[in-house]
């Protein structure tokens, strides 16, 4: 089963509205960056150690697309559509690719919600998914398999799932947490922000505590690195997850929690 590539990028651009009814932007005002990731996404700070590289380029002062490439192969990993906010947000058209250039997910996004239709589609081309995605409304759609005929729906991601889930999952980290005693003693109370990975063993790993935000007290900044480290550590003691899965296939999934510290 075959499916034009053309017509569904026509649609999503007329899905995006406000980018589809903007003028062409002018040639001599296009800005251009560069950045790197590391295999998580997230923002390096030089190529070095990197994994991708991430082309900019900025239409006007709100809108913008931006090419990941892989450092390892130099082939083109995605492309996204955003409108240039902090942080910036998905708006347009969303693309990922197959190391052999074939498509392999076609999203849209409005205002940084994922709605519309979602595709996905095998190395070979052939398409494996086709749902409809809209907020708060359950996601329906069929899939295929690799010779084209369908076969049962089922969710294009699962997440990892904690015992207890959500609930046992704060709860673990409130049992985990040491109150540190220089924090204690300046009578610093705050949120810790903590990103972590989900491994394909359902291991957490990867465990990195985010900087403070910019409003947050003067006792709080003098004791942040104590409380990053507490955070952290708790992070650390959690039980295994069952793992996310995406598109039926174990994936790694990356998570941000928080850890609260609060004197009672």
């Amino acid at each position: 089963m075959k499916y034009k590539l053309l017509p569904f990028l026509l649609a999503l651009l007329l899905a995006a509205g406000s980018l589809a009814a903007a003028p062409l932007p002018d040639s001599t005002r296009i800005a251009r960056s560069t950045e790197y990731q590391d295999h998580h996404f997230r923002r390096a700070a030089t190529p070095e150690g990197a994994a991708y590289r991430v082309e900019i380029m900025m239409k006007d002062s709100a809108r913008g697309v931006a090419k990941t490439y892989s450092l390892s192969s130099g082939k083109l990993h995605s492309y996204k559509a955003f409108l240039n906010q902090a942080p910036r947000i998905r708006h347009g058209a969303y693309l990922e690719f197959y190391e052999n250039g074939k498509t392999r997910l076609q999203e849209v996004y409005v205002l940084g919600i994922l709605q519309g239709e979602r595709r996905t589609y095998y190395p070979t081309g052939e398409l494996r998914r086709r749902e409809m995605v809209a907020p708060g409304q359950p996601t329906t759609g069929e899939c295929f398999g690799p010779d084209g005929e369908p076969v049962a729906y089922f969710p294009y991601m699962q997440m990892p799932v904690y015992p207890g889930e959500q609930a046992g999952l704060l709860q673990d980290i409130g049992r985990n947490t040491v109150y540190p005693r220089l924090a204690l003693r300046a009578r610093a109370e705050g949120v810790v922000i903590v990103g972590f990975t989900v491994g394909k063993d359902g291991k957490v790993q990867d465990v990195a505590a985010e900087e403070p935000s910019a409003d947050a007290s003067v006792a709080l900044l003098q004791a942040y690195t104590h409380l990053q480290e507490a955070a952290v550590q708790s992070v650390r003691k959690l039980k295994p997850f069952v793992p996310g899965r995406r598109e039926g296939e174990v994936v790694e999934v990356r998570f941000r929690v928080p850890a609260t510290f609060k004197i009672l």
